[in-house]
């Protein structure tokens, strides 16, 4: 009924996990990415982590999270060919998202809302249990995600993964998520409200 569904578990709710389709990961793909920019984890795994902020050096990774095209200040995208991008300490782009492929996803995604919270049983198989209260978000517009993420309270949130790296039948999970706080949703819709089922 045009509603995205959203649980969560925890404090933190992903909003998405996009693939970045420019910058090296663009280009070469998730597997090169995760060789020259993640770090050794020990037993042959490769790990490409880190809590990245905007205009904030990520101690774990090394790198810079940064908006290009998006004037915070008006709350408005002036270059639509921008995008978010994750620079290295050599001011290269290592990955990007460009506004183009975030817009279609966000509008698609985010119109209409519903973040639920549940407890799980960790037995086998899962038990899980829904909650009170169900948040609602309404009317969203990009500018708005892409102000949260600019202040702060969106972050990037990467969980990728090489395992047995050094063999020729290595395994490649790719985890890019953008995070935000539950008590931080309603930065992103002009309508936000809470109901208790």
């Amino acid at each position: 009924m045009g509603w995205e569904i959203k649980a969560y578990g925890s404090s933190k709710v992903t909003l998405m996990t996009t693939e970045p389709d420019s910058g090296y990961y663009g280009v070469h793909g998730i597997k090169a990415f995760v060789q020259k920019y993640g770090h050794d984890a020990g037993r042959d795994v490769l790990y490409f982590t880190g809590l990245h902020r905007a205009n904030v050096l990520c101690e774990t990774s090394g790198q810079i999270l940064r908006l290009r095209g998006f004037d915070h200040t008006k709350k408005k995208i002036i270059d639509v060919g921008g995008g978010i991008e994750l620079v290295d300490q050599q001011g290269n782009i290592s990955a990007a998202w460009t506004f183009q492929r975030l817009i279609a996803h966000w509008s698609r995604k985010h119109a209409a809302a519903a973040y639920i919270p549940y407890d799980k049983k960790r037995e086998i198989p899962p038990e899980y249990k829904y909650k009170s209260p169900v948040l609602l978000g309404e009317e969203t517009e990009f500018p708005l995600y892409l102000s949260a993420l600019h202040s702060g309270l969106i972050m990037y949130d990467p969980g990728s993964k090489i395992s047995d790296a050094s063999s020729s039948s290595a395994k490649v999970k790719a985890r890019n998520q953008f995070r935000i706080p539950i008590g931080k949703l309603a930065a992103l819709y002009k309508k936000f409200t809470a109901i208790n089922l």
